[in-house]
């Protein structure tokens, strides 16, 4: 007896575990449903490998903005020991999250829901954690003198956004995947595929912007490079609470935009002229 689409449907938001889902697509909705019915597959598919690198590498940031900041030595290692206890369950639970929505279409929608949850989640804890170290344990933590945590908690929410997008984008390549079946690489398999997947990543939004202007719809590249600068801008100045950091962030980003794109235009005449076959 066939199936029905409906039945299809209902199944996949059924799923206990998505990773049980052998549909190459799963709708964003289907996606949600399965993740409010059964939430603790959140927790039984923790990442271990998201946890590894986002606590490592979170602590190395937490690590680089305090010395900076001149905060002392046991101010510094009191919150990189703090960032890395709280990140190491977080990011793997935020790993198991973003890996439930890497089939998930439309793709757009699915980076949008990750890059808007994931950051909402992980620095409200982020928040909490280290805003309790300081005003309630500072007789046992050391809380910073210079206004390191501020300046760092600011800088970690535009980084947990673009990890965001570039998790569920090489989740969607296959890396960082845990209890996925077949799927599922060692740890050194994905870390050997992470370098071209940056470039990629990288190269992205300049490509997109190449691509319109070689087409001449130059108001859809010049939306995408001034989406770009504000996005970045507004979200520094609002949790920083400095519109300055804004403007000049924005500013920032533009001038980075601009470079990769020549960049990557450089890049592709060089390939076009010089390496592709006719």
């Amino acid at each position: 007896m066939s199936t029905s689409i409906h039945e299809i449907h209902r199944s996949v938001a059924d799923a206990e575990n998505l990773e049980s889902v052998h549909d190459e697509e799963i709708s964003v909705g289907d996606v949600v449903l399965s993740l409010l019915q059964h939430p603790l597959q959140i927790i039984t598919r923790w990442n271990w490998k998201s946890a590894l690198m986002g606590a490592v590498l979170r602590a190395s940031f937490y690590f680089t903005v305090y010395k900076a900041s001149k905060e002392t030595w046991l101010v510094t290692m009191t919150a990189v020991l703090v960032e890395l206890l709280f990140r190491f369950f977080t990011s793997g639970i935020s790993g198991a999250l973003v890996q439930s929505f890497r089939r998930a279409k439309p793709a757009w929608l699915a980076t949008l829901i990750v890059s808007v949850s994931l950051p909402v989640f992980s620095h409200s804890v982020e928040f909490v954690t280290h805003y309790a170290q300081e005003a309630y344990f500072s007789n046992v933590f050391a809380p910073s003198i210079n206004n390191a945590r501020e300046r760092a908690f600011a800088v970690s929410v535009l980084v947990s956004v673009i990890s965001a997008i570039f998790n569920i984008f090489i989740m969607r390549h296959g890396v960082l995947l845990v209890g996925a079946g077949e799927d599922t690489k060692s740890l050194w398999g994905d870390l050997k595929s992470v370098p071209w997947l940056v470039i990629q990543f990288v190269a992205f939004l300049p490509s997109q912007i190449l691509r319109f202007i070689d087409r001449g719809q130059f108001l859809h590249a010049a939306g995408i490079f001034l989406s770009f600068g504000l996005v970045i801008g507004t979200l520094m100045g609002t949790f920083r609470g400095k519109w300055s950091w804004a403007f000049a962030t924005s500013l920032g980003s533009w001038a980075i935009l601009l470079s990769f794109t020549m960049l990557v235009f450089a890049v592709e005449t060089i390939y076009r002229k010089y390496f592709k076959r006719v």
